[in-house]
């Protein structure tokens, strides 16, 4: 076994557990829930299968090629509705799964293959008698011996997330100290002040003074007097040197948290050929089995990218592969008679520049046949038949990434699916990038993904915008620019500024992310505007300021976000509050929504009202946060309270509009809140939302007997929901 093999078998067998893993977790979470219907974690399921099958077909390994398949064939046909799971058919996944996992670990081990026969006799069970043919059969590959270690040190990836998460912790609060810079230097200053106008008091009054010592009854005075002079020194002095010994500390920990990421970031880099050496054998096999001759170039693979973004990119370009085989290029036949050459060409080529990876695998085939894509949505319903021949090219591209959608005339183990590019859609938009088709001028087409080249930080730039703070990465922008009023057209009633002779459409972030409210008036002050772009669309987005840019870690916020929210993380600030981090790609999308409407009217003045007030309740720090960013975000005045007892006290010093509380907390719960306020003339108007994971029936009546008027259990939670039931309420 060559060296080469020997690193993609090690790398296999990592990658099929994840896949493994992820296929029975989200099948439990099916059986779990009321049978397997059509959905996101169905596809999901069938995306893994499909992955599955390409890895073992990228290192040769045909009997998990094959149950892959068989389980792609199975997943089709329940999304389709043609099969149900039920315990036979579910027992036959699961015995596929478990002579996957049994092949790879003989492969490892030095052993002869794992039969797969009876894995692939239940499968057929359950599909029928007239089962979809599995791949031809070949010999199975020769066992040399067990794989060999790489001489590498392996570390999971989860740790050095750990690390990049301790690093930005780090920075945020180096951050955080320059906060208590400025405190020091404030009250150094008004310390100082106070010795200045101590020192004139005893210049001033110094002979009264020693004349006044002498006196017995002064002398107490006089005593005191010199203890002040003593300490408001002594306080001066100390002062100075808390602000010294701070300073230098806040450099120390900026500069050590700055290191710390860059060695961290430095370790996760490797070169694109270390994940993408194997495709060249897997597309010259591909090609056999099609009966079609490939010239296949790589370019670009000594660049040094982000070792997570490259593994997360292995699928997508595998998907762009095989569908350069499959779907684009001909037959050697039909090239001769179109005039081209027998051979088609395939490129990979990779690209770095400045903070983003560009990923280009391009073909000379016969390119996309827009009227069988147009002709598929209107099969589909997603196109009406008759606006089919007026849709752009652009929006035909679309409909290739939905779930689903292929045009070929029948499925093979290849392809025809309609998954590929899906898969491709979805992996990319995890690692906020973009993808794009491009047809080529005489037939052919390249596929653009574009990615940041490494997920540890990001650029970003903080914007406010209806009282919140905003990130967004700097890379989709532009130009940032200042617009007057006068220089905001209408074109077919929709609002529009002038970009380079071109015009660009201006629409409002709080539109986009659907903040209550209008903008606050201008009195004549140019708007703030960001350029956004995105292949060749453009879209002017009005905010309300731009704050300030910083390189920050985004992370995963927890939060069931509306699925038309374009967010992609948060962000910690300095005060510890989080900052929504907003994805260009998904706000581009927003935008079409509004090709029929303006998406922005000029400010005018308003008269200001004080938007209600609530009072959250809960003993977890993560949830308090989190629920008050999403109540924040649309307008609401929000306090916290960390029990019931804390709620109590300042809702009789301060009453609120509303009190969201959860039922678990300590020293008062949320079924004690509830009576105590009732009790209470002044609050028991005030109306409650119990938010809890109880989901006991028991619990809801008992909460909604004390007085409660909704019950939202956290299991089930969605933000839109409570946000509809805060709304009736008020």
């Amino acid at each position: 076994m060559s060296e080469i093999q020997q690193k993609l078998l090690a790398i296999f067998q990592v990658e099929h557990k994840e896949h493994l893993e992820q296929i029975r977790s989200l099948l439990e979470n099916l059986e779990k829930g009321a049978g397997v219907r059509p959905g996101p974690e169905l596809d999901e399921v069938f995306r893994r299968a499909h992955s599955l099958k390409g890895a073992a077909r990228a290192v040769s390994l045909k009997p998990v090629e094959t149950l892959a398949h068989r389980l792609e064939t199975l997943f089709v046909r329940v999304r389709e509705g043609s099969l149900r799971v039920e315990p036979p058919a579910l027992a036959a996944i699961h015995q596929a799964l478990d002579a996957t996992e049994d092949a790879v670990a003989s492969l490892g081990e030095g052993r002869s293959p794992v039969d797969a026969e009876a894995a692939l006799q239940a499968l057929a069970q359950v599909l029928g008698p007239e089962p979809e043919p599995p791949p031809p059969a070949t010999e199975a590959p020769r066992i040399a011996g067990p794989v060999q270690p790489i001489g590498t040190v392996r570390v999971a990836a989860e740790n050095l997330d750990g690390l990049l998460r301790s690093a930005g912790q780090l920075l945020t609060e180096s951050l955080r100290q320059n906060q208590l810079s400025r405190r020091l230097h404030e009250l150094s200053r008004r310390v100082a002040k106070m010795e200045q106008e101590w020192d004139r008091v005893r210049d001033s009054s110094a002979v009264s003074l020693r004349r006044l010592t002498g006196l017995p009854e002064f002398g107490r005075v006089a005593r005191y007097l010199d203890f002040v002079d003593e300490q408001v020194r002594s306080l001066a002095s100390e002062t100075r040197l808390a602000r010294f010994e701070q300073h230098r500390s806040a450099w120390s920990l900026r500069h050590l948290g700055e290191e710390l990421g860059q060695s961290i970031r430095l370790v996760r880099m490797a070169p694109a050929e270390s994940v993408f050496e194997g495709f060249r054998k897997m597309l010259r096999d591909l090609a056999r089995d099609e009966g079609k001759q490939v010239d296949f170039r790589m370019e670009g693979l000594e660049v040094q990218a982000d070792r997570m973004v490259l593994q997360a990119l292995k699928d997508p370009v595998l998907h762009l592969l095989r569908n350069a085989v499959c779907h684009g290029l001909e037959s050697p036949g039909e090239r001769v008679a179109r005039g081209k050459r027998e051979s088609g060409v395939v490129t990979l080529r990779v690209e770095a520049h400045g903070s983003r990876l560009l990923v280009l695998v391009e073909d000379d085939g016969r390119g996309i046949d827009f009227p069988a894509v147009a002709a598929v949505a209107i099969r589909k319903g997603l196109l009406p038949g008759g606006e089919a021949a007026a849709v752009p090219h652009a929006e035909l591209l679309r409909f290739l990434f939905q779930p689903g959608f292929s045009t070929l005339p029948k499925v093979t183990d290849l392809a025809g699916r309609g998954m590929g590019l899906s898969v491709v859609h979805e992996q990319v938009r995890r690692l906020q990038g973009e993808v794009r088709l491009e047809p080529r001028p005489g037939g052919g087409l390249a596929a653009w993904l574009l990615v940041p080249l490494s997920i540890s930080t990001h650029r970003l730039l903080l914007l406010a915008c209806r009282g919140q703070t905003f990130a967004l990465p700097v890379h989709a922008i532009e130009r940032l620019c200042r617009l007057r009023l006068e220089q905001i057209q209408t074109l077919e009633g929709k609002a529009v500024c002038q970009h380079q002779g071109q015009p660009i459409p201006v629409v409002a972030l709080s539109k986009l992310l659907g903040l209550p409210g209008e903008a606050p008036p201008v009195d004549g002050a140019p708007l703030a505007v960001m350029l956004l772009r995105s292949g060749e669309q453009r879209v002017a987005v009005v905010v309300d300021a731009f704050l300030t840019e910083r390189d920050a870690l985004v992370q995963e916020l927890g939060v069931p976000f509306a699925q038309a929210t374009p967010a992609t993380g948060g962000m910690l600030l300095e005060d510890g509050a989080v900052a929504v981090v907003l994805d260009p790609v998904r706000l581009l999308e927003t935008v079409r929504e509004f090709r029929h409407a303006s998406a922005w009217k000029p400010p005018a003045p308003v008269e200001p009202a004080l938007a209600p007030s609530i009072l959250v309740v809960d003993d977890s720090i993560t949830t308090r946060a989190l629920e008050k960013s999403i109540l924040e975000a649309h307008g609401y005045r929000v306090r916290v309270a960390v029990d019931g007892l804390e709620a109590l006290t300042q809702l009789r010093s301060e009453k609120a509009d509303l009190v969201i509380a959860d039922i678990h907390m300590p020293r008062l719960d949320g079924f004690g809140l509830l009576e105590e306020m009732k009790k209470d003339e002044r609050l028991a108007k005030v109306p409650v939302i119990i938010v809890t994971s109880m989901e006991r029936r028991e619990d809801q009546e008992k909460g909604l007997a004390l007085g409660a008027d909704a019950y939202i259990v956290k299991r089930k939670f969605d933000q839109r929901d409570l946000l509809d039931t805060i709304r009736q309420i008020l």
